[in-house]
């Protein structure tokens, strides 16, 4: 048990790992927020999009 902790201890995957995922939660967090923020924006572009393509 003492090798596994001392192993453990000393690996540094584990914090690569725990880096990328705040790092992708971060993106997603900003991602959806920018989605909320420029929503009505949005859905008049792809309205125009699909006028502009004999779309409703």
């Amino acid at each position: 048990m003492r090798d596994l902790i001392r192993r453990l201890r000393h690996d540094d995957r584990a914090a690569t790992a725990v880096e990328y995922a705040i790092i992708a939660a971060i993106v997603g967090v900003s991602l959806i927020g920018a989605l909320v923020f420029f929503r009505e924006e949005l859905v008049n572009l792809f309205r125009r999009i699909a006028a502009a393509l004999g779309g409703n």
